[in-house]
């Protein structure tokens, strides 16, 4: 008796704090954020209990950050100025590549339940939009896994349109001036914000105090703002444009059919089938909080601004995604490229929710428990995700072991002045586990290291697939030290995964380049 009266205690406590829990969120913007800060804090440290291997874009992170540069590749460097910024804090560290990415999310999480706030007037639409728009799996699996350029531009383009709304609403100087900031940033952190800054435009202008807010001589401020915080990168890209460019275009390019017509045709059906992908799911949570009212008949209020703001906003997108698929026959478009564009989307149903269809009490009942149950199984989800993937005999990036091969050079005796490999994958994981030793790679031509070759301080090359991938480095360090190499012996280190796959190793090869290869010596000055 006494053990079922302390269980009945026990399940009404729970209760208790459940009920208080959703009276907060769906009354209180404030603790939505709260929920996204608590949650994005249990992701550093799910990142952290994670086996050390670093995944492709974290591994460029911590590559670029050996020199500062005004631009690198194909992206803006906006993320990459950022990341060693957290490095300068935290040192170049899994904690370092965690904090940053999770920063970012929860700051994208907190703008959005800002924007939400100021557009909605039913509170608890606000948690509606922000659960929906967390439901998308390119949100709470790619970019939790991935993506650091994609969840900076969503973070400038969320913050633009935030400021905008405000702007609107409540013109003041200071808000033209971080308008200006918004849009210069949204332009270096991903070259895709052209497409999102006229939809942007045409919502403002289309809106009833949008024109007044365009003619105000104070959007010049915006204008020379946004120009001057872009103008450092724009000296580098109007030197490497055709490198900057190219990447992008090939990939837009794949698999293209030979007919001009069908490859319109395909990059639309890539970009309204990309776009669903990325809306099913948040939909789905929107529709979930349908239900009958009684209280107002359909059509009584009157069209929010907002609303048409919003729809105005796709309108011009599509538009603009239709323009760039005509002019350029894109046909690969990628719903991880589409989902900074369409985020907007639980905000613009949230608002058609909030003149029709929304019942707070179905939405607390039926919605609200599922979504909290989904933010508690993710971040288990992620921890034993590669664990269990090894399980099944599936190797993955994330089980590579590089603490193995840096153990087996120290065992050797191997002290690199320089290593050297042929992709920044590999070569940001080296960095990763030689943090004393410059890693270069035949990829990034514009960093030039110092170094010094000897006996004692080899050059190391190391490349990790079956493929000999030698030659390309021999070049590589041919040109940078002015010499001819010969007689270069290849080896090759096989050791388990971090978590153990039946019948399958991890292969690294590698060469030592010392004094003794050098057949010519450096060019004299």
């Amino acid at each position: 008796m006494a053990l079922c009266t302390g269980l009945e205690h026990r399940a009404s406590g729970i209760n208790s704090l459940y009920r208080r829990l959703t009276s907060s969120l769906v009354n209180n913007p404030n603790a939505v954020i709260a929920l996204f800060g608590v949650y994005f804090l249990i992701q550093i440290a799910v990142r952290l209990l994670l086996p050390p291997a670093l995944r492709i874009d974290e591994a460029q992170q911590v590559l670029f950050a050996q020199w500062l540069a005004l631009g690198y590749d194909a992206q803006p460097p906006l993320y990459n100025w950022y990341q060693q910024a957290i490095f300068a804090i935290f040192g170049t560290s899994m904690l370092g590549l965690a904090v940053a990415k999770n920063l970012i999310l929860f700051l994208v999480f907190a703008t959005y339940v800002k924007l939400s706030d100021l557009v909605l007037r039913e509170k608890s639409l606000v948690l509606v939009a922000s659960l929906a728009f967390f439901v998308s799996p390119q949100l709470f699996w790619q970019a939790q896994r991935d993506l650091t350029h994609t969840t900076m531009l969503m973070l400038t383009s969320l913050w633009s349109i935030y400021m905008s709304v405000r702007l609107l609403k409540t013109p003041t100087t200071m808000g033209y001036v971080l308008t200006g900031v918004a849009v210069g940033l949204g332009m270096l952190s991903k070259y895709n914000f052209v497409l999102i800054l006229p939809a942007i435009l045409l919502a403002v202008w289309l809106h009833p105090k949008g024109r007044e807010r365009i003619f105000d001589w104070r959007i010049l401020l915006t204008i020379g703002i946004s120009l001057l915080v872009f103008l450092p990168h724009s000296i580098w890209l109007f030197d490497n444009l055709q490198f900057a460019s190219d990447v992008t275009l090939r990939r837009m390019a794949e698999e293209a059919p030979e007919s001009r017509w069908m490859q319109i045709l395909t990059g639309i059906a890539h970009v309204f089938s990309g776009s669903a992908i990325v809306m099913i799911l948040p939909a789905l949570v929107l529709i979930a909080s349908r239900a009958k009212r009684t209280d107002t008949k359909a059509g009584e209020q009157q069209v929010s601004p907002w609303l048409r703001f919003f729809l105005h906003y796709f309108i011009a997108l599509v538009a603009v995604l239709l323009i760039v698929i005509i002019a350029t026959t894109m046909t690969e478009v990628r719903d991880r490229w589409l989902l900074p564009l369409v985020m907007p989307f639980p905000i613009l149903a949230a608002l058609w929710l909030e003149q029709r269809s929304f019942d707070k009490a179905v939405f607390v009942k039926k919605v609200l428990p599922v979504c909290l149950v989904v933010m508690a199984i993710l971040p288990v989800a992620l921890i034993v995700s590669v664990p269990v993937q090894a399980m099944l005999g599936k190797t993955s990036r994330s089980n590579n072991d590089w603490q193995v091969f840096r153990q087996h050079i120290q065992e050797k005796g191997i002290s690199p002045s320089l290593i050297v490999t042929s992709d920044w994958y590999t070569g940001g994981n080296l960095r990763f586990v030689f943090p004393d030793t410059t890693v270069a790679t035949t990829t990034y031509d514009d960093f030039d290291p110092a170094f010094a070759l000897s006996s004692d301080h080899p050059v190391l090359f190391v490349w990790v697939t079956g493929r000999d991938q030698s030659a390309g480095m021999v070049d590589w360090l041919q040109a940078q030290m002015g010499v001819t190499l010969s007689d270069i012996s290849v080896n090759t280190f096989e050791a388990p995964m971090y978590f153990p796959v039946e019948g399958k190793m991890q292969r690294f090869s590698y060469a030592l380049i010392t004094p003794d290869n050098v057949v010519k010596s450096p060019r004299e000055p």
